[in-house]
């Protein structure tokens, strides 16, 4: 049930790679967590597993099927779900309609639908007690909470995260890290996720990728990275 991908080469412009090669695997039941610089391809990793973005060379593959180029709006049924970098809300609409608009992949099936609504509610509270306010109107970090319980609604076995805590203070990330801790720990899930934050992307993470100009540079458990390279990591603070 893991997803692997496999010497991928990917970009935004013909003959023009931001990935040159990338091997990642995200283990069931754990949280990966890919760090880097800006521009090293974090981000574009992430596109190019769920779709916005085509491999051409190199393959990716979950479950044991290969979802090289697979379309976005194909990730619910194969068990995936993305939480993109920005506050991908409707933030004029309220969090009621976001909620329900979470479950267009499914919508169909109203049973379910209604069972992800409930669900939703009894997890996190507080969208119920902000039920009929505008999304834009929560904070920050509610913002980001509620943007990965919408996630939750198709009962994904894999979460793709880019950038958890970006724009939030320390408080709200530490908040933000927490819930991803419970999720793997506690309901089994598995993450992989992008983090520029690279203390506490490492400090979280249970594996650890590091990517430099579009390649692969270090990989690790947790105990590798606190054993052999934190003062590579401390020259990177620098």
């Amino acid at each position: 049930m893991q997803l692997e991908v496999e010497g991928v080469a990917a970009g935004y412009q013909r003959d023009i790679d931001i990935l040159r090669g990338v091997s990642v695997i995200a283990r069931p039941g754990m949280l990966t967590t890919i760090i880097g610089a800006n521009g090293v391809g974090k981000s574009t990793l992430l596109k190019t597993i769920i779709g916005q973005l085509r491999p051409h060379a190199g393959r990716i593959t979950y479950k044991g099927r290969d979802i090289s180029g697979i379309q976005t709006r194909d990730l619910v049924a194969t068990g995936i779900a993305y939480v993109a970098q920005r506050h991908a809300l409707f933030r004029d609409m309220t969090v009621a309609e976001n909620v329900e608009i979470a479950t267009w992949a499914f919508r169909q099936d109203r049973p379910r639908a209604r069972q992800a609504i409930q669900r939703v509610y009894e997890r996190a509270p507080y969208l119920k007690d902000f039920a009929g306010r505008r999304a834009g109107l929560m904070s920050g970090g509610q913002q980001r909470l509620m943007q990965l319980e919408l996630a939750l609604m198709s009962d994904p076995d894999l979460i793709l995260i880019d950038e958890p805590t970006v724009g939030l203070d320390p408080k709200r990330a530490a908040t933000i890290y927490t819930h991803l801790r419970t999720l793997v720990a506690e309901e089994g899930r598995t993450i992989l996720m992008v983090d520029q934050n690279v203390i506490a992307g490492v400090d979280v993470a249970d594996y650890i990728y590091v990517l430099e100009l579009g390649t692969n540079k270090l990989e690790g458990t947790k105990a590798d990275f606190d054993a052999k390279y934190a003062d590579t990591i401390a020259e990177w603070l620098l």
